[in-house]
């Protein structure tokens, strides 16, 4: 008996995308306008993995980081849609990723002007978590950051990262995103984050490298980094120019 195989020459896999690079070019094509229909309702979803190679996986991971980060919704037995975006020239507090990412998403562009780094004995610190505690001995990687967005001074950054946990940031890092890199890194990835918005003068240094008074208000942001495995990473306070911040959040009810 003969036995004939025939090949298939034309079936394709779906190409692997990382979520986060399918958001960035969704969220491109939402507010270039070439994505959406006159309703503001995006393509089924096969026509979506069809138009972006992915699976199906992959795409309803990115509708659901795109829902929690503010700009879609979904209607039970309709489809998914697109909100009015408020987020247009904001940032969104549940975005997924670093803050660089995230101004990259809404267009703009955030940069380190200068950065510094030194370990410091704990008792040096400026400020401590209050649900964290320390030995006297524990050493801290003392880094502080001035960034600008758009080539205008936008935010003083102070972190502390606990050198038991991480030994060494590299001078890359530091003028490039934080969060990517500990990302990469399979010993810190990032679990969670909490987050405390507050206002506080701005300390001299931020005063001057933003031009402003000194003891002008600013926006604060103070976070605590924990691992996946809810290890403490680091803490941080982020001033904030008063007169560029502008950030977004959604509340979902249902």
């Amino acid at each position: 008996m003969e036995y004939v195989f025939v090949l298939e020459e034309n079936l394709e896999m779906p190409k692997k995308m990382d979520t986060n690079v399918l958001v960035k070019k969704i969220i491109t094509e939402i507010q270039s306008g070439e994505l959406v229909d006159q309703d503001l309702k995006l393509p089924a979803e096969p026509n979506l993995m069809s138009r972006y190679e992915v699976t199906r996986y992959t795409l309803r991971q990115a509708l659901k980081q795109l829902s929690v980060m503010g700009y879609t919704y979904q209607v039970h037995g309709v489809g998914t849609f697109v909100r009015h975006q408020q987020t247009v020239d904001s940032v969104a507090l549940e975005h997924e990723g670093g803050l660089s990412a995230e101004m990259e998403r809404i267009g703009r562009k955030l940069t380190t002007k200068t950065a510094s780094e030194k370990i410091i004995p704990v008792s040096e610190a400026l400020f401590l978590p209050k649900t964290h505690h320390f030995q006297n001995d524990d050493k801290l990687i003392q880094v502080r950051r001035f960034r600008l967005l758009d080539d205008k001074p936008y935010l003083m950054e102070q972190s502390y990262y606990l050198q038991s946990v991480i030994d060494s940031i590299p001078e890359e890092a530091l003028y490039g995103s934080l969060f990517k890199y500990f990302e990469q890194s399979r010993k810190t990835q990032i679990g969670f984050i909490d987050q405390t918005i507050m206002s506080e003068p701005l300390p001299d240094e931020a005063s001057e490298f933003m031009e402003m008074p000194a003891g002008s208000p600013s926006l604060l942001i103070r976070d605590e980094s924990y691992l996946a495995n809810g290890e403490l990473l680091a803490f941080s306070k982020q001033y904030y120019n008063y007169q560029q911040a502008k950030l977004f959040m959604i509340k979902k009810v249902h």
